[in-house]
C-alpha cells in the first residue's frame, strides 16, 4: 500500500487579484471559514496527518514562496479546498488545478457554501475536481479521509457530489440533513495544524482586505481595526430571506440539507476563547443573531466570560436590532471603547429597508439603540448599503441623510459606512433578478469564476448587476459595466467615508481629500508622477484610475500560481 506524507491538506485561497486607489494591490478574504480549523482539529483527534495552508500566510512569511514548492516532494491523500466566498471562485479553481497536476495521487475535493450551490457545475465543469462536499463538511470530510486511508471509494459517503467514473457526469452520494457530529464535539479554536498560525493570529483584523503595498503596521493602522479578530464560532442557520444574502434561510436548505438555528453551548464557546486568547487574540468577533428578540443565549454567554474572567473584547455584528438587556449585558462584560456593536440597517429608506432586510425595524428603533449605546458609552459601527432593489436615487439621498444624522448626533458612533455589494450566488437578487427590477450578467458558477479572473475582479467597484431605471436620466441607458461605473462615482461624491484613522469616519469631500492623499503616497513609493486627477463633480473614479494606469504603466496582477487556461468538459 502506498505511503502518504499527509491525509489531508486544507488550502485556503484568498482572493488575490484586488485593486482599489486608495488601497492599492491587496488580497482579500483573509479569515478562513471558522470550520476549517475544526475540520483539522477533528481529523488529528482521529488520528490522521492534517495540516492546513493559507496562501496569504505563506506570502506574508516569503513572498517568493508557492504552495506547488511548499508541498513539493510530499504524497499528499486528500487536498480540500474551502470555496465559502464566490469572491474565491477564480484563484480556488486555478490553485486547485495547480494542485492537482503537481499531486496526481491526491483525492481532491471543495467545500463552502459557493461551492455547495454550484456543486454540480463545477464537477461537470472542472475535470480535475474529484468532489464537492454539500453541506456542513465535518463528517464528510472526516468519513472521506476515512475510506481513503482504509483504500476504499467515497461513494458511501453521504452528502457528496462525485463524478460518475463511467460517464464523468456528476452524481449525489447519499443525503443526511445535518452532521452527525454534534456541535459541541468540535473545536473552533485550535489552530494547532496551521502553518505559521502565529502569523495568520497577528495579521487580519476588519475589514478583510490586506494591502500589499503596506507594511504590516500600516495594514494594522491604516486598513482595520488595530488588532487582529478571532471570529468565533456559536452557532449555525437563518430563518431570514434578505434579497441580497447568499445565506438565506433558501439557499441553506438547498445547499446544506437545513436551515435550522443551532447554536453551541455556552462553556464550549468559552474553551474557544481561552484558546483564541493563547494564539494572542484579544478581540472575538461574530455576526449571528438569528433571533434578536430572543436574548437568552447570549445573555448567558456574557454570564461565563465574566465568571471566567476572561478579559477579552467583542465585536459584536448585530443582523436585527439588539435587546436593551443584551446592551447592558455587553457593557457589563465588554466595558472597552474597543468592544463595538455595529448594526446594518442597510438602507436608510424604510420602504426599501422592509423589501429587502430581515428582520426589519423603523428608523425610530434604529435611533433609540444608537441612544441607548450612547449613554452607555458603547462604541458602535453602522453599515449601510447602496443599490439594493427598489431603491432609486432619490431613496439613496434618504440614506445619505441618516448617515449624516447619526455620525452627528451619536458621538460614540465611530464609524457609519456605505458600501455597494456584489451579486451573491443563492440570494434572491441572484435567483429572481427580473422580480426584483434588476439585470445581472452572473448566471453560473463560470461567470463568477471569469468575473474574478478577469477585468472585473475588483472588490469594492464591480457588482455584476443593474437596479433598472435607478437615476431616473440617460445613466439609466447603459450596461451593467455603465451602472457599476455610475454606482462608483455616486458613492465617491455623496458617500465616501475614508479616513486616517479606520475607526472614524469622514464626510465624502474629506474622505475624497484623504483617498487622493494616499493616491499620493502610493505614487511615491512606486516611484512614478504624483496624480492631478482630484475625483469630484468633473472627474470620476474611472477617470483617476486610468490616470493611475498612464502613471505606473502595466500593473502585475497577483496570483497564487501562474495563470494557466483550464480546460472544461461542458460545451460553454
Amino acid at each position: 500500500m502506498a505511503t502518504y506524507d499527509l491525509d489531508c491538506l486544507f488550502v485556503h485561497v484568498p482572493k488575490a487579484d484586488n485593486h482599489y486607489l486608495p488601497i492599492g494591490d491587496f488580497f482579500n478574504i483573509t479569515y478562513m471559514p471558522m470550520g476549517v480549523p475544526a475540520m483539522a482539529e477533528l481529523l488529528h483527534r482521529e488520528g490522521r496527518r492534517v495540516e492546513i495552508c493559507h496562501l496569504g500566510v505563506e506570502w506574508l512569511v516569503d513572498r517568493d514562496e508557492s504552495v506547488e514548492r511548499i508541498y513539493e516532494g510530499r504524497r499528499i491523500r486528500a487536498i480540500g479546498f474551502p470555496l465559502y466566498w464566490h469572491y474565491q471562485a477564480y484563484d480556488t479553481i486555478q490553485v486547485a488545478a495547480a494542485m492537482a497536476k503537481a499531486h496526481p495521487e491526491a483525492f481532491i475535493f471543495l467545500g463552502g457554501i459557493t461551492a455547495g450551490y454550484f456543486a454540480d457545475e463545477i464537477i461537470d465543469r472542472y475535470r480535475f475536481i474529484d468532489a464537492v462536499v454539500r453541506g456542513h463538511g465535518e463528517s464528510v470530510v472526516a468519513d472521506v479521509v476515512a475510506a481513503l486511508c482504509d483504500g476504499a471509494s467515497p461513494e458511501s459517503v453521504p452528502n457528496l457530489t462525485l463524478r460518475d467514473p463511467e460517464t464523468g457526469a456528476p452524481g449525489e452520494t447519499g443525503k443526511s440533513a445535518s452532521s452527525a457530529i454534534p456541535l459541541d464535539d468540535l473545536v473552533f479554536g485550535d489552530l494547532g495544524t496551521m502553518r505559521h498560525a502565529e502569523v495568520y493570529a497577528a495579521s487580519f483584523g476588519f475589514p478583510l482586505a490586506y494591502a500589499q503595498e503596506h507594511t504590516p503596521d500600516e495594514n494594522r493602522s491604516m486598513l482595520s481595526m488595530g488588532r487582529a479578530f478571532f471570529p468565533l464560532f456559536v452557532g449555525r442557520g437563518c430563518p431570514w430571506i434578505c434579497s441580497f444574502c447568499g445565506g438565506n434561510r433558501g439557499t441553506l436548505a438547498k445547499v446544506t440539507g437545513t436551515a435550522k438555528v443551532v447554536w453551541r453551548s455556552q462553556h464550549r464557546v468559552v474553551d474557544d476563547i481561552r484558546l483564541a486568547r493563547d494564539l494572542g487574540y484579544r478581540t472575538m468577533a461574530l455576526c449571528f443573531d438569528p433571533t434578536p428578540t430572543r436574548d437568552e443565549y447570549y445573555v448567558e454567554l456574557f454570564r461565563r466570560i465574566r465568571e471566567a474572567r476572561l478579559d477579552v473584547d467583542f465585536y459584536f455584528e448585530c443582523w436585527g436590532l439588539p435587546t436593551p438587556r443584551f446592551v447592558r449585558e455587553f457593557r457589563r462584560t465588554f466595558p472597552s471603547p474597543e468592544s463595538y456593536i455595529a448594526i446594518s440597517p442597510d438602507a436608510g429608506d424604510e420602504h426599501v429597508r422592509r423589501l429587502n432586510k430581515q428582520p426589519f425595524y423603523t428608523d425610530a428603533e434604529l435611533l433609540a439603540t444608537l441612544r441607548t449605546l450612547d449613554e452607555l458609552e458603547i462604541s458602535a459601527d453602522v453599515f449601510f448599503t447602496l443599490a439594493l432593489p427598489g431603491e432609486r436615487l432619490g431613496q439613496a439621498r434618504r440614506t445619505a441623510e441618516l448617515k449624516r444624522e447619526i455620525a452627528t448626533t451619536f458621538r460614540n458612533a465611530r464609524r457609519v459606512m456605505t458600501w455597494t455589494v456584489q451579486l451573491e450566488p443563492g440570494s434572491p437578487q441572484f435567483e429572481r433578478p427580473s422580480e426584483l427590477g434588476m439585470l445581472t450578467d452572473r448566471n453560473c458558477f463560470a461567470d463568477f469564476y471569469e468575473a474574478h479572473g478577469g477585468k472585473r475582479a475588483d472588490t469594492y467597484s464591480s457588482l455584476g448587476y443593474k437596479i433598472l431605471d435607478y437615476f431616473g436620466d440617460e445613466r439609466d441607458e447603459g450596461e451593467i459595466e455603465d451602472f457599476e461605473r455610475h454606482m462608483q462615482h455616486l458613492k465617491c461624491l455623496e458617500f465616501c467615508f475614508l479616513a486616517k484613522d479606520p475607526r472614524q469616519w469622514n464626510a465624502p469631500a474629506a474622505g475624497r481629500r484623504h483617498c487622493f492623499d494616499r493616491r499620493t503616497e502610493l505614487a511615491r513609493r512606486r516611484g512614478h508622477a504624483p496624480p492631478r486627477i482630484a475625483i469630484g463633480a468633473d472627474a470620476g473614479y474611472e477617470s483617476a484610475l486610468a490616470e493611475e494606469a498612464r502613471l505606473r504603466g502595466d500593473r502585475p496582477r497577483r496570483r497564487w500560481v501562474p495563470e494557466q487556461r483550464i480546460e472544461t468538459e461542458v460545451a460553454v
